[in-house]
């Protein structure tokens, strides 16, 4: 296949592909590595709003370092075509070790997990949530390493795989119930769908199935999972407890972090009981108080599920969501009571909390509480606040105001992007291309020097973010910077009659392989030059293997 994108990279064949991309294994000839594309379908790539979060969230995943989380290397566009560069993973899917090898042993399906949990650790530590952990996108490689892939792409497709298909993000089979429901997806989320993993690894069959998405979906809001110990022998009932709150339909109940999962999997492994006390159901909270996510609502599905759906949701009483609730009692407390008591909470000397990283939702609830309004608000680009998060407040935490005072803050647009300028074009000086990104606004510049066939010493010939593509302001963009010119000769020089030590030196500075031979001579010197092989005058290639026939003697007569 002769197709090289981005100038660069050098398709080889199609290795997979999906409802979003095709994937081919290509070669980097820049860097000489074998690396992964990912190239957007034609009706992704047509949606210029997709595009522009598409290559923020794939660019915001390629700050993520580490063992279990496959690499973004760059991101770019080629004519019509978007697409991703990622590292090149040999091996297979957990899909796929599912199909062929499940259920799986305690011990082994514990370690797979285990490095999904770290992975998530990871991401979740940089404000990252993944939201479509499902075993399609974790890599197997030979040596047994999980590597979780499209880190930040299933954000960036949240609104448009519902335009585009109806469908929902996330695999339906491996959905929370929050997703389903449409709301707002946490760093539990993954939680969950890891939860969902672990059951299927160890029970060889998924917990929820059925013959439509909705019923699927209505299955992880309604319904309680089958203990896998039933379905096969030999699970121990801590791995069943780890299952059973990983897959909690309650926030409340479920793994608050990947961290605290990893930690019951260390008290399995360490021979202790764990003990999960599941908090009992409250009047205020409805598991079934929802409507499924509008991109699996909408899909065309038999009568008789619809059927099922509605009946389940009319055998549920309605109940006033709690915070309603306190709404409209806040509202006839202020209504009904005497000015007095309006006076008093005017003029109380409140603290004002801190709403640095919360949402707007977030923070109104903390603001009611100490009797104190949400004021204007206005936004800014923040490269440690995840976008919708706030960045800063007007009125510092802990100060003491009165109560009703307004409180103005600045939300995060997220890490500002800006276009990486071309500072390869006519090989510049390594200072005018660093000036030149500066000036761009670009903060983390670093420099490799290595030697190249044809660009002096200083100029720079590479860049590792590609021109005209969007990267942060911090983050890193490596310059490739010529050392010098790599030395060449083309034919092979006479060295009869010198030293076998200089012609050696002269060589090796040319990489070849010297390889000398003595021979019986009265007509040279002892360690003189009698031969080569190459022959003076022939063809040599750089790097290749030169014969010498070196005199050891007794050489002419005195």
């Amino acid at each position: 296949m002769e197709k090289m994108f981005g100038g660069r990279y050098e398709i080889e064949e199609k290795i997979g592909a999906g409802g979003m991309a095709i994937v081919y294994r290509a070669k980097d000839t820049l860097l000489n590595r074998t690396v992964a594309i990912k190239v957007l379908r034609e009706q992704y790539a047509s949606d210029e709003g997709f595009i522009r979060r598409f290559r923020r969230e794939a660019q915001s995943a390629a700050s993520l370092s580490h063992q279990n989380i496959v690499s973004i290397y760059d991101v770019g566009r080629d004519g019509n075509e978007d697409y991703i560069v990622m590292e090149y993973v040999k091996g297979q899917t957990l899909k796929d070790i599912i199909r062929t090898q499940a259920p799986l042993s305690q011990d082994k399906a514990i370690h797979i997990i285990r490095q999904i949990a770290e992975a998530l650790v990871h991401a979740h530590a940089n404000n990252i949530i993944h939201r479509d952990i499902k075993p399609q996108n974790i890599l197997i490689a030979s040596d047994g390493r999980a590597k979780v892939t499209d880190f930040g792409i299933a954000r960036a497709a949240s609104s448009a795989t519902v335009t585009h298909t109806g469908d929902i993000v996330g695999s339906v089979h491996y959905l929370s119930p929050e997703q389903a429901k449409g709301s707002q997806t946490t760093e539990q989320s993954d939680i969950y769908s890891l939860g969902i993993i672990l059951y299927e690894l160890i029970a060889g069959r998924l917990p929820y199935d059925g013959d439509t998405a909705i019923t699927i979906a209505l299955k992880h809001i309604q319904e309680e999972v089958e203990l896998p110990g039933k379905l096969v022998a030999g699970v121990s009932p801590e791995l069943e407890t780890v299952i059973m709150k990983a897959l909690a339909k309650s926030l409340q109940d479920r793994y608050k972090s990947a961290a605290e999962f990893l930690e019951d999997l260390d008290r399995i492994e360490a021979g202790e009981t764990i003990v999960w006390e599941k908090r009992q159901a409250r009047d205020h909270e409805d598991t079934m108080q929802t409507q499924v996510h509008r991109g699996l609502k909408d899909k065309v599905i038999p009568n008789e599920a619809k059927n099922d759906a509605l009946l389940r949701t009319k055998k549920r009483k309605k109940k006033i969501p709690m915070l309603v609730m306190i709404a409209i009692a806040a509202l006839i407390v202020v209504v009904g009571t005497s000015s007095g008591v309006w006076v008093f909470t005017h003029t109380q000397v409140v603290n004002v909390p801190d709403l640095t990283g919360k949402t707007v939702e977030e923070a109104t609830i903390e603001l009611t509480k100490a009797r104190l309004a949400l004021g204007n608000r206005t936004e800014t680009y923040s490269d440690k606040i995840k976008q919708g998060g706030i960045v800063s407040q007007s009125i510092k935490p802990k100060s003491e105001v009165k109560a009703g005072r307004s409180v103005d803050i600045e939300i995060s647009k997220g890490v500002e992007y800006i276009k990486v300028p071309n500072v390869t074009t006519g090989y510049p000086l390594q200072e005018n291309a660093e000036s030149t990104l500066k000036e761009a606004g670009f903060t983390n510049i670093s420099v490799k020097t290595m030697l190249s066939a044809s660009i002096s010493k200083g100029h720079v010939f590479g860049q590792s973010v590609a021109p005209g593509s969007t990267w942060t302001k911090n983050g890193e963009i490596e310059l490739f910077v010529s050392e010098g010119i790599q030395p060449t000769i083309t034919a092979m020089p006479d060295f009869t009659g010198m030293s076998l030590e200089f012609t050696t030196d002269y060589l090796e500075k040319y990489d070849m392989k010297v390889m000398p031979i003595m021979e019986e001579s009265d007509l040279f010197p002892e360690k003189a030059v009698i031969t080569t092989e190459p022959k003076p005058g022939k063809p040599i290639q750089q790097g290749s293997e030169v014969t010498i026939v070196v005199s050891q003697g007794p050489g002419p007569p005195a």
